[in-house]
């Protein structure tokens, strides 16, 4: 079995030697025996939060390398999952490699020592919730953001419109920073034949101040808060080029029959585009979303380029060792704002 879970999940062969060094040494103990026992019937289930309380239970008390040791035992399990749901071998080897990246995460955030502590998002993978295909992986889920979004029969375009009781500052963007005194609050009403309420700028992402009324007649439902939808998530490694995203967007589509694509990333903030060149794959990726704004406490944008759990002063502070992290230092110093963005890409079929 080593072999096979060494190519499914891509690590190397001294995390392997440490992965079964330490095997051998919990294989007997009740623990791993009652973690290893009620992590199969979860898997079976595709229960991945309860999975994740299982893993968190054993990282904190047979350490950060138990992890491993438990998907390395759980394997069979899984490659049972994803044949049972029909999914192919060569889709579970690109899901599963997913494993190795946070592998090489934690070492470089904890002077090389091998383990795993971002085991909840794992758990996806193990349970067969979120599958790479191609450069991208899609999870079926639900739109779970504040927006109602509609085709205007009448326009033709997409236009989205935020739910009421969302505060907003100044610039449209929902929370209000510190200091900031100019907020307001969006509604949302629908009566007789019109829907009032605040539209979304699409190309910028933020939040129009003024409500705007507009006929329920002219418009087509396409998405609201709970619907199905499938999300969109950007592993690391490799460019965004458009080819590749093309390609991965058109096996999603093949494979869910999607009503809508959706994601919320730093890779979605139009800010991007005044750091990077237009025609850059990143920007090219952001342009095919039709934003809106979304809650965050800190842009994801500080621990993806720079380190995770970075500060707006650990990045302004940081030895850049890349263009883009002089290129967002310097954005910021100038007084640019970076912001975590979603977004979404309509499907023609809606219409």
């Amino acid at each position: 079995m080593r072999n096979s879970f060494k190519d499914d999940s891509a690590l190397t062969d001294r995390q392997m030697d440490l992965i079964l060094s330490r095997y051998d040494q919990v294989k007997d103990l009740p623990l791993h025996k009652e973690l290893v026992g009620e992590s199969i019937r979860l898997i079976e289930r595709q229960d991945n939060r309860a999975l994740f309380v299982l893993f968190d239970q054993g990282f904190k008390t047979l350490g950060p390398l138990y992890p491993l040791v438990l998907i390395f035992t759980l394997f069979p399990t899984v490659s049972a999952l994803y044949e049972r749901l029909g999914i192919t071998e060569s889709v579970r080897k690109a899901t599963l490699s997913d494993i190795a990246i946070w592998v090489k995460t934690y070492e470089k955030q904890n002077q090389g020592i091998t383990g795993l502590d971002r085991y909840g998002w794992v758990c996806r993978h193990l349970c067969a919730k979120v599958l790479s295909l191609g450069r991208l992986q899609f999870e079926q889920g639900f739109f779970r953001f504040p927006y109602s979004i509609y085709f205007d029969t009448k326009r033709k375009l997409y236009r989205t419109f935020a739910q009421g009781g969302l505060m907003c500052g100044s610039g449209g963007y929902i929370g209000v920073e510190d200091g900031e005194t100019d907020s307001w609050t969006t509604t949302y009403s629908i009566s007789d034949a019109f829907l009032s309420a605040h539209e979304v700028d699409q190309e910028k992402g933020c939040i129009s101040r003024e409500a705007v009324s507009v006929l329920l007649s002219d418009l087509k439902p396409i998405s609201s808060p709970e619907k199905p939808a499938i999300l969109v998530h950007i592993p690391e490694g490799g460019p965004l080029t458009p080819s590749l995203v093309d390609a991965s967007f058109a096996l999603a589509q093949a494979m869910f029959s999607p009503t809508l694509f959706v994601c919320d990333s730093w890779l979605l903030d139009p800010e991007l585009a005044k750091v990077l060149p237009s025609e850059s794959n990143i920007c090219r990726f952001m342009r095919r979303f039709k934003k809106f704004p979304v809650s965050f406490s800190t842009p994801q944008i500080y621990e993806r380029v720079f380190t995770f759990g970075a500060t707006r002063t650990d990045v302004l502070t940081w030895t850049s060792t890349t263009s883009l992290q002089k290129r967002v230092q310097d954005h910021i110093r100038r007084g640019g704002i970076f912001r975590t963005m979603g977004g979404y890409v309509p499907l023609p079929n809606d219409l």
